[in-house]
């Protein structure tokens, strides 16, 4: 059985781009999980704690990025390797290529102590290295837009709706629609550009920043 967790770290914060991204995945109400939790409160996930009564022997659990599992490497490496103890698979979607490893380094393995303190050693420095560079892209993001607010309000503009906006506003209810071909109620990006009401350079750039956005979650 596959399921997928979904988490965000304040109440404030959406969790609808992971919802739907697991849903694109062949995710539905009752294999996906949703979490609001922040680091004070992380031992206190009723949404994980419901997911691990689900969890059986050889399912999998699919996270958005591999830092949804803890607050820092140890803490999530800890989860891995209990997870790993019951025979549960992790797969993560930003770290795709760490998902063999896992699986065959942690779940297949047959390690003595050496081979253990190795293995251990080895996933905390790709998880640090990995989870650092993460959150180094979400604060470099979060300084542009600040930045960004500075330079418009010493400008003298005015920050509220603007046509861009309202663009992004339509865009997000009609991406998804251009995804994928085999969905009944596809339509191709020309369509797109016309329903929103934006050229094509305009829909690029918009997508740019949902696919951005997507891997910053």
């Amino acid at each position: 059985m596959k399921y997928y967790y979904a988490r965000v770290s304040t109440a404030k914060q959406n969790l609808a781009r992971q919802i739907e991204l697991f849903k694109e995945l062949g995710g539905n109400k009752r294999t996906i999980f949703e979490e609001k939790r922040s680091g004070a409160n992380f031992e206190d996930r009723e949404a994980w704690d419901e997911l691990m009564d689900c969890v059986r022997s050889n399912d999998i659990i699919v996270v958005k990025n591999l830092d949804r599992l803890g607050r820092n490497a140890k803490e999530v490496r800890e989860c891995l390797v209990k997870l790993a103890d019951k025979k549960v698979i992790v797969e993560s979607i930003d770290q795709e290529y760490l998902n063999e490893f896992l699986k065959t380094k942690l779940i297949d393995k047959t390690a003595d102590s050496l081979a253990e303190a190795m293995l251990n050693a080895m996933l905390d420095t790709m998880l640090e290295v990995d989870l650092l560079r993460a959150e180094w892209e979400r604060k470099e993001l979060r300084r542009r837009q600040q930045e960004g607010i500075e330079r418009a309000k010493a400008r003298g503009q005015h920050l509220g709706r603007n046509k861009e906006e309202k663009y992004r506003e339509k865009f997000k209810e009609i991406y998804p629609l251009t995804r994928n071909k085999d969905n009944p109620e596809y339509i191709s990006v020309t369509k797109a550009c016309k329903e929103i009401g934006c050229s094509r350079p305009m829909f690029y750039k918009m997508e740019k920043e949902v696919e951005f956005e997507k891997i910053n979650i």
